[in-house]
Formats: structure tokens, C-alpha cells, sequence
């Protein structure tokens, strides 16, 4: 494989990471990628970026795969379209590969399911998630020697999800595959998309009770939020405060602006990052006033119309994963799971869904509240709903059980 370009040009790449304010040790691990890319990729049995990753699959762990898996399509696409990662779209080249390499017909369908998609004005995230779950199963289809959907038959579709043992893929993937198919089907009026769909499997959404915060802790972390007398940034204070009372997503905190709060009319208005749809939502007091402390206090001076930026050298907005990592700290010095149990803002997310159905909102409101597309995503929530579940227990108290039915 011809590496020149990169030998000549990969400079650029690391004087474009330092000038961005990446860590010096993340700039190494890119150095280091590079070199050794440079130096192995040279092997004749290796012709692109993805036969050498797969090279790479016999010397490492899955964990450390899935990091030279960033870093090598970072640089791939560099080398190949000049282009420098930035924060905001760090990583996932390698997956265009899914894409690229499938047949004329399939690329016709992405392409269809993409201009309906987008002509519908779904988030671009969110549609390239089932884009990538369409690829994926169409590349099966095609490893198997299927290349237009009238080749694919029955045994071929329920083989992507049962292996003749085991499930090796589940409902969330069907459903998937299903909604995508879904969006494509009037443009096939001989009903090859309808013909797929009827093939795929029956399975059971099975999802595990949430670990919701108990009373305890919810107080525990209301009082780290509310007392001023416990140490926390004044950044920090508003994600946390923003997140338990709002219940916005850590990317719509990450990517929240200063114009999307209206002082005047006490409400915050947002275009989700997941959905992509409006969102409004009333600025409570306690929520105003820790933004409020923390721009005029602690935020820097920046025409940067994002709210909550990095407090490093290089002031940038901050990342949904640092939002994760600012509630975690939160727990942390709330003195909840710190030693095991799980944390995150989802977990308030959460509490404050259950809050409002045990104080009897009703579920419809609270869907319009989250942002939900649909009605049936309140139904995770309601399996916490321990105030409501009480109601529906039935009593046995005209069915007397004697001591000797437990052994004693």
C-alpha cells in the first residue's frame, strides 16, 4: 500500500492537534498509529486502511482494537480526503466502508431511505444510525450471495439473528432494520421491502428494571446542587442542577446556546440533538440561577455561543460525554455508588421522569416534556414508578396462608 502521502503530510495532522488543545498524550498515540501504520502497512498483503486493521485483530484486545480503530480512521481520513478530526465528529470513518462496498441495488435503497429521511426532517444522527443498520444487514445479505432484495430469502434474513443456538442479534436491531425498511417501501411497489419485513423474527423486547435513585440518594444529591456551602465549579453546579431538574439529554446540555434561553418569558427552547425535534421547556428558578452564576461568574469571555465550555487552554465547547463525567463527580461527592452501582446523567434523567408520574402527571405531558416521539417511550420509565405499581397490587387478605406453606 502506497504511503507517501501520509509520511509527507502527517505533520500537518499533529501540528493541527496541538493547535486544537489535544493532550500531549493523545497526540503521541496518533504519532505512534501513524508510524507504525507507515511501517507495517507496507507488507504487499495489505492494500487499504481496512485490511490493515484487520491485521491488526491477531495482536490486540478488543478494547485497545476499538481505540486503534478510531485513531486509524481518523488519519485514513486525512490521508485520503484531507480532512482533520475534529470534537464534534472525532471518529466512524472506517464505518462508510459498510456503504461503499455493497451492491448497486442496496446503495439504491440506502440512497432512497436517506432523501425520504431527510425529506422528513429526522436528525441526521439518528438516520445514520439506521443507515449503518441497513448496510450492515444488507452486507450480510450480500456475503451470502443475495445482491437485490428480491434474491433474499426467508433462512437468510432469520440467520442475521439466530445463529441455529442462540440469539446473536436482538429487538432493538430488528426494529432497525424494520423501521428502515419501512421508510423505502413506497418506492418498491412490488413489495420487496414488505416481503423482507414479513421475514423478520418475533422477538421480545426485554429490558431490565432501571437502577433508579432511591429517596436517599436523591437527597443527597439535591443537597450537593442546593448548598452553596459544598465546593462545586459553578459550571459544574448548572449541568448538574440543568440535568436533575430539567431532564434534558447530555448532548442537548452539551450543545445548549445562549439564545436558546429566553430570560424574559422563563423558558428554555431547543431543537433536540437526537430527534431533531423543538423542545420547550419552563426555566425554573433554582435552573436560571445557576446558569446565570456561572456565566457571569466563572464563564470566559468568548464570542462562543455555546453555554458550558472547557476550563483548559483552549476554550471550546464541551462534549456530551463531559457532561456524563460532570454528573458522575456529582454522585461522587454526594457520597452515592461510589464504590459500585450505576451513575451517569441518565440516572437523573430518571429520578425526574418518576418524580413527575409520582406527583400524578399525567403520561402524555411528561412525553412532551422529554422530547419523546412516541407515547410508549414513558413505559421504560413506569417500571420505576414504585408510588403506581403499589396501586395495581391485589391483597390476600381473604386467602390466609398458614406459617407451613414456607416450611416453618
Amino acid at each position: 500500500m502506497n504511503v507517501e502521502n501520509l509520511r509527507n503530510k502527517y505533520p500537518l495532522l499533529i501540528d493541527h492537534l496541538r493547535a486544537n488543545g489535544y493532550t500531549k498524550a493523545y497526540i503521541n498515540e496518533f504519532k505512534t498509529g501513524i508510524n507504525q501504520f507507515i511501517s507495517e502497512a507496507t507488507d504487499p498483503r495489505i492494500n487499504s486502511y481496512e485490511e490493515y486493521y484487520e491485521s491488526l485483530k491477531k495482536k490486540y484486545t478488543k478494547s485497545t482494537l476499538y481505540h486503534k480503530f478510531k485513531i486509524i480512521g481518523m488519519f485514513k481520513q486525512f490521508d485520503s480526503q484531507g480532512l482533520f478530526p475534529t470534537r464534534e465528529h472525532s471518529s466512524g470513518f472506517l464505518k462508510e466502508e459498510n456503504f461503499r462496498t455493497l451492491s448497486p441495488e442496496f446503495k439504491c435503497v440506502i440512497d432512497i431511505f436517506s432523501n425520504s429521511a431527510k425529506a422528513r426532517e429526522l436528525s441526521d444522527t439518528y438516520v445514520y444510525h439506521l443507515k449503518l443498520a441497513g448496510a450492515k444487514f444488507f452486507a450480510y445479505q450480500q456475503k451470502n450471495g443475495f445482491l437485490t432484495l428480491f434474491d433474499i430469502p426467508e433462512r437468510s434474513v432469520q440467520s442475521y439473528f439466530h445463529d441455529g443456538s442462540k440469539i446473536i442479534r436482538g429487538y432493538s436491531v430488528k426494529k432497525q432494520i424494520e423501521i428502515f425498511l419501512k421508510e423505502c417501501t413506497s418506492h418498491f411497489p412490488d413489495g420487496e421491502c414488505k416481503r423482507i419485513i414479513s421475514f423478520l423474527p418475533l422477538l421480545k423486547n426485554n429490558r431490565k428494571n432501571y437502577p433508579f435513585l432511591e429517596k436517599e440518594e436523591t437527597e443527597k444529591i439535591k443537597q450537593v446542587l442546593l448548598d452553596d456551602n459544598i465546593v462545586l465549579s459553578f459550571r459544574d453546579r448548572a449541568i448538574g442542577v440543568l440535568a436533575f431538574y430539567t431532564g434534558l439529554r447530555s448532548c442537548d446540555i452539551a450543545a445548549l446556546k445562549l439564545n436558546d434561553i429566553n430570560w424574559e418569558k422563563d423558558s428554555i427552547h431547543i431543537i433536540q440533538e437526537k430527534t431533531g425535534i423543538p423542545l420547550t421547556l419552563p426555566l425554573r428558578p433554582v435552573v436560571g440561577n445557576a446558569i446565570y452564576d456561572y456565566i457571569k461568574h466563572e464563564r470566559p469571555d468568548t464570542e462562543e455561543e455555546t453555554i458550558f465550555l472547557t476550563t483548559d487552554k483552549k476554550t471550546r465547547k464541551l462534549r456530551g460525554s463531559s457532561i456524563y463525567k460532570t454528573t458522575v463527580a456529582i454522585m461522587d461527592r454526594a457520597g452515592v455508588r461510589v464504590v459500585s452501582g450505576r451513575k451517569g446523567i441518565h440516572l437523573f434523567r430518571h429520578n425526574f421522569v418518576v418524580s413527575m408520574l409520582n406527583n400524578g402527571v399525567q403520561s402524555p405531558v411528561i412525553t412532551e416534556v422529554l422530547g419523546h416521539k412516541s407515547p410508549k417511550s414513558i413505559e421504560f420509565y413506569l417500571h420505576s414508578d414504585m408510588t403506581s405499581l403499589k396501586r395495581c397490587a391485589l391483597s390476600i387478605e381473604k386467602y390466609p396462608v398458614g406459617k407451613e406453606v414456607f416450611g416453618e
